[in-house]
């Protein structure tokens, strides 16, 4: 009987191996089948109106004085780029946009947290700025926070410590005045 080279595989090793890469590309193709499946999905759901919220219906504590859907149109305003009229709750970058586009608003201080849960829900927690320092500038008096950061022109200024020291002109609501007299002078007024 001739000798076996080592190169030659018996006929059962041969069937094994055939059945074994068929069944093994079976698995890769499900696999490969399922992913594109979700993704289908998830686009044909993203799609979908079920998922769309008004802008005006998230869930938020407005500053005070200020009606929730006035502010909430002002968060849009304020945004950059801004944010539409609706809002699709399952699109992944839609957590990031909210954070960016409501730490925006001058009223906003820090967004604490978001809370996202499908059909539609979106609730955001704030903190605002309070008004500490009134600062008179020509004929006009604007109310500026703790961190000399000036406030909207409907920024309540009665009660508050005023700062009658001719002021030079704000950098612009939303910021920081811009004098370092007044911003010393906020942070000494509420403590």
């Amino acid at each position: 009987m001739p000798a076996k080279s080592r190169q030659e595989k018996p006929k059962w090793f041969r069937i094994w191996l055939f059945k074994s890469a068929i069944l093994l590309s079976l698995v890769v193709l499900f696999i490969v089948g399922i992913i594109a499946a979700g993704r289908w999905g998830d686009e044909y759901l993203r799609g979908r109106e079920r998922y769309d919220l008004p802008f005006t219906d998230i869930d938020c504590n407005p500053p005070v004085g200020m009606e929730r859907k006035t502010f909430l149109e002002q968060v849009r305003y304020y945004a950059s780029p801004p944010l539409p009229e609706r809002v699709n709750v399952l699109d992944e970058q839609l957590l990031a946009r909210l954070r960016d586009g409501f730490a925006k608003h001058p009223w906003v201080e820090k967004v604490d947290a978001i809370d996202i849960k499908p059909p539609h829900h979106v609730s955001v927690k704030l903190t605002h700025r309070t008004p500490a320092l009134a600062v008179k500038f020509g004929k006009d008096v604007f109310a500026v926070d703790r961190s000399g950061i000036l406030l909207p022109r409907d920024a309540p200024t009665l009660g508050l410590p005023v700062y009658d020291i001719d002021a030079p002109e704000p950098k612009g609501v939303g910021q920081r005045w811009g004098d370092a007299n007044v911003e010393e002078a906020a942070r000494k007024s509420r403590k």
